[in-house]
């Protein structure tokens, strides 16, 4: 495992470390705070650095470890068919060079943390809101097209409204709009690259779709999170989980949406996180 240390935008300062996959991939995550290591692993669009300010309220007693997933941050680049196996193979390299037993998933990183459990020393197991009911992808053919025209915040636009992951209401536009100004941002060629691995997201999450039943073998602690304002087919999910999962524990957030975890309430995630991990 190697390191490096920087302070990151919010001014903590975290320390890179790497590891090797078992294909020989570089995996890399930012290391924010002190005490046992607490594996989170972020959605799509996404990657570690997102989710800083969470970090952040759990630094005081949690080494908490921002996993880049392949093809973002500080991992290595992945292939355009890698699915779950891929995902889970580097869960297990960090969970290995760490010696971490507690994981925190986020919408796809939490279909994938759900599928390393069975396989993983997870001891115990926190996610939010993870698309695990199938669902309707009828955007994903628009998403794609706009992309390769390289309209890549008409592609947001028709991700966010395919996934009902948005302010409600808002026109197309709108979103469109808001898009095209990220984009022109300083993170703006970041997202955009993160942008264009949606479609590899989208193919891992349904890989594990519709099979529900098989989480009934789960032994770890488990805690499902959903928000009050997501969409009404993620509360679903959380629902037949709660229902499934031998013992879990069930919390929804009020006001909060799919995003809470990375941008809209990741201090109100933290308390949840502190007070279900041991």
């Amino acid at each position: 495992m190697t390191h490096a240390a920087h302070a990151n935008d919010l001014g903590t300062t975290a320390a890179v470390e790497t590891t090797r996959s078992a294909d020989g991939t570089t995996i890399g995550w930012e290391r924010v705070g002190s005490g046992p290591p607490l594996v989170v692993l972020h959605g799509g669009m996404r990657a570690g650095k997102h989710y800083r300010a969470l970090a952040d309220a759990m630094a005081h007693r949690y080494s908490v470890l921002l996993v880049d997933r392949r093809g973002r941050g500080h991992s290595g680049p992945g292939r355009d068919d890698d699915g779950v196996e891929t995902e889970v193979a580097d869960l297990a390299a960090v969970l290995a060079a760490t010696g971490a037993e507690r994981v925190f998933g986020h919408s796809a990183g939490a279909s994938i943390s759900l599928e390393a459990a069975h396989r993983l020393p997870i001891r115990e197991l926190a996610l939010y809101e993870p698309p695990v009911e199938p669902m309707s992808f009828d955007w994903l053919p628009a998403f794609e097209a706009a992309l390769a025209r390289g309209k890549t915040a008409r592609a947001v636009s028709l991700a966010i409204a395919g996934l009902e992951v948005g302010p409600r209401g808002v026109p197309a536009w709108v979103m469109t709009l808001a898009a095209r100004v990220l984009l022109h941002t300083a993170e703006g060629k970041d997202a955009t690259a993160l942008v264009r691995l949606l479609s590899r997201d989208v193919a891992t999450v349904r890989s594990v779709q519709g099979r529900l039943e098989r989480h009934a073998s789960l032994s770890c602690r488990t805690l499902l999170l959903d928000g009050s304002a997501s969409p009404a087919y993620l509360r679903r999910a959380a629902d037949a989980l709660a229902a499934i999962i031998p013992g879990a524990s069930r919390t929804t957030l009020a006001r909060q949406s799919h995003n809470a975890p990375d941008m809209d309430g990741p201090a109100a995630v933290a308390t949840e996180l502190l007070t279900f991990y041991s």
